[in-house]
């Protein structure tokens, strides 16, 4: 016999042997394997989902929370999705797509206040993009204010010196002296 044909024998009786039924008699089962290449090979220890995590917090490290968020694709700068912080201001998106991504904080009139890092990421990879506003986040007002540094106060006028905005802070948050002191007198002069 030749080498082809003793090939295809021994392949037969392979068959024949494993394919044996409950009755004895040989039964021949052709499974075929089908590759689909529209999906995108999965790691083994990869998630299940492409996306983007993360957290958004003010300049205290205090979560803003029920802000609204959006997903920005920085290849063709269209905004991919929307979303709201929860009560612990965290936020979460589902990618389709893999790219380079910035999620930004939007404020009630559209314009954005803050955005996270831009990152990329491939199928199957979670990002980590966390979004710090520069200021402190009033939830009351849903506004942001921003701090104001000592050093800004040199050679302002008297309206805007340090002493001042201090007062002026003091009476927009109500705080009172616990000794209001002695009253001050008019200045008289001396004669």
């Amino acid at each position: 016999m030749g080498t082809l044909k003793k090939l295809t024998v021994l392949a037969m009786l392979v068959l024949t042997v494993t394919g044996l039924g409950a009755q004895g008699t040989a039964t021949l089962v052709r499974q075929r394997q089908s590759i689909r290449f529209d999906e995108a090979l999965r790691p083994a220890n990869a998630a299940s989902e492409t996306k983007i995590v993360g957290r958004i917090v003010d300049i205290r490290k205090l979560p803003v929370v029920h802000v609204k968020l959006q997903l920005r694709n920085l290849i063709d700068g269209t905004v991919r999705q929307e979303s709201e912080s929860d009560d612990n201001g965290e936020y979460s998106f589902t990618i389709l797509d893999p790219g380079t991504y910035v999620v930004e904080m939007v404020l009630l009139n559209g314009s954005v206040l803050a955005l996270s890092n831009a990152g990329s990421l491939s199928r199957f990879e979670t990002l980590q993009a966390d979004v710090q506003l520069p200021g402190r986040w009033e939830g009351m007002t849903r506004g942001m204010v921003m701090p104001r540094k000592t050093s800004t106060f040199i050679g302002m006028s008297a309206a805007t010196t340090m002493t001042a905005e201090t007062v002026r802070m003091a009476l927009e948050q109500r705080i009172h002296p616990v000794d209001s002191g002695e009253p001050v007198s008019p200045f008289r002069p001396s004669r």
